[in-house]
This record gives C-alpha cells, sequence and structure tokens, in this order.
C-alpha cells in the first residue's frame, strides 16, 4: 500500500539505532495487540454500555495492530538486501500476526507479502541471511512463507 511505501522510504533514511528503537518499541505495541482468547459471556450478561465499551475497546486494539505490524512491515521492506539485528525480530512479531483469525484481512494479507519478498530478496545470499536468525525465527518466517501442504 501507498503508505507503507512512503513510510519504508522515510525509515530506510533513519540511523540504525533509531531504526533499532522503534522496532523494539513497535514489536512491543504488536504482541500486545494480539486479541487474547476469553470466555464468552451470554449478551443478555451485558449491559449496552460495557457492550459499547468493549467496541471501542476493540477498535483501539485493531487499530494498534494495524500500525505496528504495518510500521514493522515498512522496517523490514527498508532493508532489501541486508539482515541488520533487528530485521530477524521483526519477522517474528510480524508473523504471530499471519495466523490470527481475529487480524483484519489486509493486515494477515500484508504481513504474508512482506514475509514473502523479505525471503524473495534474500535468497542469492541465504545461507550468510539465515546466520542472523535464531531457529525459532527461522521457523516463524518459514511458516509465513511456506505453503500448507494438502495432506500435511
Amino acid at each position: 500500500n501507498a503508505a507503507t511505501s512512503a513510510l519504508t522510504g522515510i525509515l530506510a533514511t533513519m540511523p540504525q539505532s533509531a531504526l533499532e528503537e522503534l522496532v523494539a518499541k513497535y514489536i512491543r505495541i504488536a504482541n500486545k495487540s494480539i486479541k487474547k482468547k476469553k470466555k464468552k459471556i451470554a449478551d443478555a450478561d451485558v449491559s449496552k454500555e460495557e457492550a459499547e465499551e468493549k467496541a471501542a475497546k476493540e477498535k483501539q486494539r485493531a487499530k494498534r495492530q494495524q500500525r505496528s505490524v504495518f510500521v514493522l512491515c515498512a522496517v523490514v521492506m527498508g532493508r532489501p538486501y541486508d539482515t541488520p539485528p533487528y530485521i530477524p525480530e521483526a519477522l517474528a512479531a510480524l508473523s504471530k500476526h499471519s495466523f490470527e483469525q481475529r487480524a483484519s484481512m489486509g493486515v494477515r494479507d500484508e504481513v504474508k507479502r512482506v514475509c514473502s519478498e523479505f525471503k524473495r530478496t534474500h535468497t542469492d545470499n541465504w545461507e550468510a541471511h539465515k546466520k542472523q536468525f535464531t531457529q525459532e525465527q527461522l521457523e516463524a518466517l518459514e511458516d509465513v512463507v511456506s505453503t500448507p501442504h494438502y495432506y500435511a
């Protein structure tokens, strides 16, 4: 999307130390924005005010999720041919949003697109880039970019 592309260009000009701080901040926001499963309460037990408050909180959570995911996507896209230390952390945080059913399709699709694009642009020298990742981070990235097998 155009906003993410513009942000990618802006972030590419930032010093690495500032990017590291920004990534750490948005990883925290992204991780907090994943909706936790709660016990379902019967609609009859919830007042109109409580329902409105719950809807407002959900709207705010969804906005935080979208904003944090798009910032992290822009950071990743700003490094198309190298892998600074904050990129594997950002990709691992993003991967959590690709399978979250309550995330909007725009968020899930953007995460999948960015992870696939990262893998594509780093294919030529993948063995060197791979060393920047922990095993968990690699598995998180592979979970997003690999196509599910029909018989698996």
